[in-house]
């Protein structure tokens, strides 16, 4: 891969994420220079299925998306993540495994192995004991209810400006914990919690700049599996419950 290769992606996703197309661009000046690819727009708009990408071109809607759509191929015979949902379906995108190969089946799902936060999560994840070495067993969330505080925008997080925010706005405390970590019962980070490597953990090791706006602190799962997010260079996720009242007025 190009090590001058550049990705900057964009992510437009409020409740559920359903992408079955894809386009790709196949314009022989972009991608068969010597120079390669160098750089590629990920956008995934919630909910938006073919049929619907073709009524908002030929109505006329949706100039901007018609216009990437010309250069680009639209693959018709394609499927959503199964189940289908902002988490498996974010995963589904940037992995191209399914939900049980990443271990992403739902925003809030149930972990056999891991044991409950430390603290209650805002979204009604109980806390609870971790007793390392065995088998736990508990629901997990990976959405904006284990932020530091989920009624700001930037999730709580040390931020300077109000409406940023990113990973810092993750409160670990209401993380779920793995009971066979060294030393036992650490929190489960988002890029711990997935099984698999992803777009941006191969180019940014191939030297490529990366980047990511999402709607929950935690989505920077995008990262790939790993003991941190530096896999995207550049984060932004401020808490979706707030910018979609927002957006809504």
């Amino acid at each position: 891969m190009n090590k001058t290769l550049q990705v900057a992606t964009i992510a437009i996703s409020v409740a559920a994420l359903i992408a079955p197309q894809v386009y790709a661009d196949d314009d022989s000046e972009h991608f068969g220079g010597s120079e390669g690819i160098q750089r590629v727009l990920l956008i995934s708009i919630d909910g938006m299925h073919a049929l619907d990408y073709e009524n908002c071109v030929n109505g006329g809607t949706c100039p901007q998306i018609a216009s990437l759509g010309k250069h680009g191929v639209t693959y018709t015979r394609t499927s959503t993540s199964k189940p289908s949902d902002s988490f498996p379906g974010l995963m589904a995108l940037v992995t191209g495994a399914s939900p049980k190969t990443v271990g992403a089946f739902y925003d809030v799902a149930y972990d056999r192995v891991l044991a409950p936060p430390q603290n209650t999560t805002g979204n009604g994840v109980f806390g609870g004991t971790c007793k390392p070495g065995v088998a736990n067993g508990t629901t997990t969330e990976y959405e904006e209810g284990v932020d530091i505080d989920q009624t700001q925008l930037s999730g709580g997080g040390p931020y300077t400006n109000p409406i940023d925010g990113g990973i810092l706005s993750i409160d670990s405390k209401k993380l779920p914990r793995d009971p066979f970590s060294n030393p036992p019962c650490q929190p489960v980070y988002p890029w711990q919690f997935i099984r698999t490597n992803s777009i941006y953990s191969v180019i940014h090791a191939a030297g490529g700049y990366t980047a990511w706006s999402d709607k929950h602190a935690v989505y920077a799962a995008v990262t790939g599996h790993g003991n941190n997010a530096n896999n995207v260079d550049d984060y932004y996720a401020p808490t979706s419950t707030l910018t979609w009242s927002a957006y809504r007025v």
